[in-house]
């Protein structure tokens, strides 16, 4: 049995194992274990001393004794922490790990990425081990998200940072979502995108959105609606030249891994030029104001997208797109016509439809649902975005009617087995629970597939639910005869493709 101060002389070699978490040697493992030990020991002697034994001693003793309990305690438990199974995970292991962090491929959102004040840099901070594993693994390096706050709120240059991020990620496919919104600034915003730009060709996923918008000062105490509060006035931010974007015309840009596509806000970047560049592109998303100056002569194939998100900011493009292998759009029909077009142009067998639109869902919606007779999924979504001259009145049947099997009019979108839709004032209820009881128990002279899920998405769920508490029997008869799983939700998310 060792006493305090010799345990304390001893474990003195292991000092810069106990203040950090590298991992010990075997040799050191082995002594730190007999350390242990010797130390369990000097405590069990401790606390079995029988309470008589203290009786004679003094208050100064006492204290003493408790305070080497204590540091007994705190030396064990440190000690302890060094053996751990932690420490001693083989670099194999730890690269597993470290790998697992990175996004999956959830084509519903935004990549859940590294931040660029986290991420990797946290991973070399715990250990040397960790931090040669981390160096080692380009992988890790290879997507980060970039926004106003990280910017600001980074120690070092933003640009050096940047550079050897990119640096250590070697040639591994890059991974990269920009978010610059509100009046914060970029330090060195041209000089980074110059330098994201410059990797193009290693883009295998690129979300980028720049929203200019300043906000104004609440005018009273109390606050101001934010919308009162954003103004159209630019921030201070730096702009970026389009030559930086798509390069210049005899030498243009390529990014032939780029799979995953997001242009969002106010970005000085040809879409189209993006497009011709990136073969391998599989998901597409606009929300990005089109000038007529960039807009094709011609109609633009893309052979291998497969998922699609056009805003109508971005609408004026739909004009010149063909996607044969598109199997999920989703659209703002601000024109739904010109949304017909493109789906017969494209002839593709479109698997899910999500529409976006302010105006009720009326029959000018079957000429885009007369286009996808293989539609699996259809999403209706009232849309809060201020659309110009555009008439949120219509005469027409709703779409709704027009989905209703029987009467002997012809079957729209006899595939359909999923369906969403927004409830609001302007839904009849009964058309909606006809047309759902309609397609629960199909003729098969119609040659339909009944319907295998809905969601009735309300904005404001306690109103909606009261809205619905009428046909809650309805539905839970569909439920029991007919298996029909029918789910009142929040709005549905935004989605990405």
């Amino acid at each position: 049995m060792l006493s305090l101060p010799h345990l304390l002389e001893d474990s003195k070699t292991y000092t810069h194992l106990t203040s950090s978490n590298d991992c010990p040697q075997d040799c050191e493992q082995e002594e730190i274990k007999h350390l242990l030990a010797a130390a369990q020991d000097t405590l069990k002697h401790i606390q079995r001393r029988p309470y008589g034994e203290n009786e004679g001693l003094t208050i100064g003793c006492l204290e003493r004794q408790e305070t080497d309990r204590a540091a007994l305690c705190n030396f064990i438990r440190r000690h302890q922490s060094v053996i751990s199974a932690v420490r001693r995970l083989p670099p194999e292991i730890i690269s597993e790990i470290f790998l697992h962090t990175l996004s999956w491929d959830d084509w519903n959102s935004y990549p859940e990425i590294h931040n660029t004040r986290l991420g990797p840099w946290s991973y070399s901070c715990v250990s040397r081990l960790w931090r040669a594993v981390a160096l080692s693994l380009p992988q890790l390096w290879s997507e980060f998200n970039m926004n106003e706050v990280c910017a600001a709120e980074c120690s070092v240059c933003p640009l050096s940072l940047l550079q050897l991020w990119l640096h250590r990620s070697g040639d591994a496919p890059l991974r990269i979502v920009g978010e610059i919104m509100g009046d914060a600034i970029v330090p060195h915003y041209v000089a980074m995108v110059r330098m994201i730009v410059s990797q193009s060709h290693r883009w295998e996923g690129f979300f980028w959105e720049y929203v200019p918008l300043r906000r104004r000062p609440p005018l009273t105490g109390n606050g101001v609606e934010l919308a009162q509060q954003e103004s159209e006035a630019p921030c201070v931010q730096e702009d970026v030249p389009s030559e930086i974007w798509d390069g210049a015309e005899q030498y243009p840009t390529r990014r032939p891994r780029l799979r995953r596509l997001h242009l969002g806000g106010v970005i000085n970047i040809n879409p189209f030029r993006v497009l011709q560049s990136a073969s391998s592109l599989e998901g597409f998303s606009l929300v990005l104001g089109i000038q007529s100056p960039v807009l094709p002569t011609v109609p633009l194939i893309q052979p291998n997208i497969r998922r699609a998100d056009i805003g109508w900011k971005g609408f004026a493009c739909i004009d010149y797109l063909t996607f044969p292998q598109l199997q999920s759009l989703i659209v703002t029909s601000f024109n739904c016509a010109k949304v017909a077009a493109f789906l017969n142009r494209s002839q593709c067998m479109l698997q899910m439809l999500h529409i976006r639109d302010p105006a009720p869902f009326d029959g000018r919606l079957t000429q885009i649902l007369e286009a996808t007779p293989r539609l699996k999924s259809l999403i209706l979504q009232v849309s809060s975005d201020p659309f110009p001259n555009r008439s949120v009145t219509s005469n027409h049947r709703t779409i709704i009617e027009k989905l209703t099997v029987g009467n002997g009019q012809p079957v729209l979108l006899p595939s359909l087995t999923a369906f969403s839709c927004d409830i609001d004032g302007g839904i009849d209820l009964q058309s909606l629970l006809g047309m759902l009881g309609s397609r629960c128990t199909v003729p098969v002279e119609y040659q339909c597939q009944p319907l295998k899920t809905v969601r009735l998405c309300c904005k404001d769920q306690e109103r909606g639910e009261s809205y619905l508490a009428g046909l809650k029997h309805a539905f839970l008869a569909m439920r029991v005869n007919h298996g029909l799983d029918i789910t009142i939700c929040k709005p549905i998310p935004s989605l990405m493709p």
